[in-house]
């Protein structure tokens, strides 16, 4: 793009250029509720109609767009109630675009921007194509995709080898039993069946899941089994602290393709400081081991980085150790609850979490990466895709206990509302109104009337319930979100100029 030809042609770019895009619009909310069923990379651009752009036709720009300069030669667009994502423009592009900033006939701006009439059309029918330019009086409106894929968080043992402060489990010794795993994984099944899903997410959680591996691998294969028999597609994570997981453990996992999240909150004192072994001795040095284990087997796990004020001041350096390997990661900020009440410190300020981020955002554009880290830097606000909630509690998530007891959301899986041996999990959760509410964005106060709701969606329910004891209000990190998506569009759109 740098060359005279090209950088006198008009270019308009977006991450449906990017090769492998599908595949590089990465959920990485592996330790959440977040949606899975849809990446961006996976909605097709649709095309405008055969004479919506006729000479006679009257367009405009999307009112709302951010627009942004990136370099000295290329702009960012973006439309938060558009389906078309950061889309980059070069100069010659922008000026075609400018036109549009009141209605206009297709032949006037042609006109007004002296460009080649074949450059003009293509540049207009990609805009269009985009969202960035609609008819006028035809605003574009944000396209939900309906769910695919029913996740169960499968809470596979209470017991775990750490003692992390944020943690929102009580520990004990409990675990799944033969016969709650097999209800559990056959009621899973069958919701998703009956209600017209074509996948399952299992999430094998606990506590630490791997200390249970002999039963998560024998589970997994039962799994396996019962989607054949349904006609289901069979997703599976691993939510592991990282601490143990032997060799054959993980060449295990990878031959049966369990995806493997490892819980990172920072590198050597910066981890320690909140992820300890049950002894108090520090569990790092481990963790690094299991990683190197993961990569050397051609297993790469993805990171899960939670952000307390005890570590926020490390995350960049955790994020570029990410980097360095080549690591998807996700950055989740600490979310309040009573087993961690006794832990004042580790409630962050406003102020020093934008901080932490910027300076995170900075490694980032320093050593970008190919796949899109929309879906893993704003804590539970995805920038991938419009979407109406915040998760999937409620709607396309289930959350299962040790003893076979559902849940809505695993941070507060103690609040039960039935069992598997004789309920449908799903029809359980989605038809409770006492427990955690996942209210439309549209629902929310303070949520209405903001440019980013469909891409933030109002913030953890659960959190949000917390501080406020409200459903029906934005999130307590409502500033925090909105000091941060400018920066993390921008990081979108230096990607997509730097691989597109």
């Amino acid at each position: 793009m740098s060359s005279d030809g090209l950088a006198d042609r008009p270019l308009v770019l977006s991450a449906f250029d990017l090769p492998d895009a599908a595949a590089l619009m990465v959920h990485s909310c592996e330790d959440c509720a977040c949606p899975v069923s849809a990446t961006g990379g996976g909605r097709a651009l649709t095309p405008v109609a055969a004479g919506a752009m006729a000479d006679e036709s009257t367009w405009m720009r999307g009112q709302e767009i951010t627009e942004m300069r990136l370099d000295p030669r290329h702009w960012l667009l973006f439309n938060p109630v558009g389906n078309g994502g950061v889309v980059v423009l070069n100069e010659p592009a922008l000026s075609i675009f400018a036109g549009f900033r009141h209605p206009v006939t297709i032949a006037a701006a042609r006109t007004a921007a002296g460009q080649d009439a074949a450059a003009f059309a293509g540049v207009c029918n990609r805009l269009a194509a985009l969202g960035m330019i609609h008819p006028a009086g035809e605003p574009p409106r944000p396209q939900f995709a309906p769910s695919k894929v029913l996740t169960a968080w499968l809470h596979v043992t209470n017991a775990c080898n750490l003692r992390c402060p944020y943690c929102y489990i009580s520990k004990s010794n409990d675990g799944m039993t033969e016969s709650v795993w097999r209800s559990s994984i056959a009621a899973v099944m069958r919701s998703a069946q009956s209600n017209g899903f074509e996948a399952v997410k299992l999430k094998y959680a606990g506590g630490e899941a791997s200390l249970q591996s002999r039963h998560l691998l024998t589970m997994h294969q039962y799994a396996k089994g019962l989607a054949a028999e349904h006609g289901l597609n069979l997703q599976a994570t691993l939510l592991s602290n990282g601490v143990s997981l032997p060799p054959a453990l993980v060449q295990l996992l990878k031959e049966e393709q369990i995806r493997v999240m490892i819980s990172l909150d920072g590198v050597g004192d910066q981890h320690d400081v909140q992820r300890p072994f049950a002894s108090g001795r520090p569990s790092f040095r481990f963790v690094d081991v299991t990683i190197g284990e993961l990569l050397e087997r051609g297993h790469p796990p993805h990171l899960s980085i939670t952000i307390t004020s005890r570590n926020a001041r490390g995350v960049p350096e955790v994020v570029r150790y990410a980097l360095d390997r080549q690591l998807s990661f996700s950055l989740n900020f600490f979310r309040d609850n009573d087993c961690a009440a006794t832990f004042a410190d580790l409630q962050y300020e406003e102020r020093d979490m934008i901080a932490a981020l910027l300076e995170t955002f900075e490694v980032i554009r320093q050593d970008m990466p190919s796949w899109s880290v929309l879906g893993s830097i704003v804590d539970r606000g995805q920038l991938l895709e419009p979407r109406q909630h915040s998760c999937g509690v409620g709607h396309d998530y289930v959350v299962i206990d040790q003893n076979g007891k559902v849940a809505k959301c695993h941070m507060e899986i103690e609040r039960t509302l039935g069992d598997v041996f004789r309920d449908d999990p799903l029809d359980l959760v989605r038809r409770d109104t006492t427990t955690t509410l996942n209210l439309l964005v549209d629902e929310k106060e303070g949520c209405r009337d903001c440019q980013w709701r469909y891409w933030c969606s109002g913030g953890c329910s659960v959190a949000t319930f917390r501080a406020t004891g409200r459903y029906d209000v934005r999130s307590p990190n409502c500033n925090i979100y909105k000091a941060i998506y400018p920066q993390a569009l921008r990081l979108e759109g230096l990607r997509i100029l730097k691989y597109g």
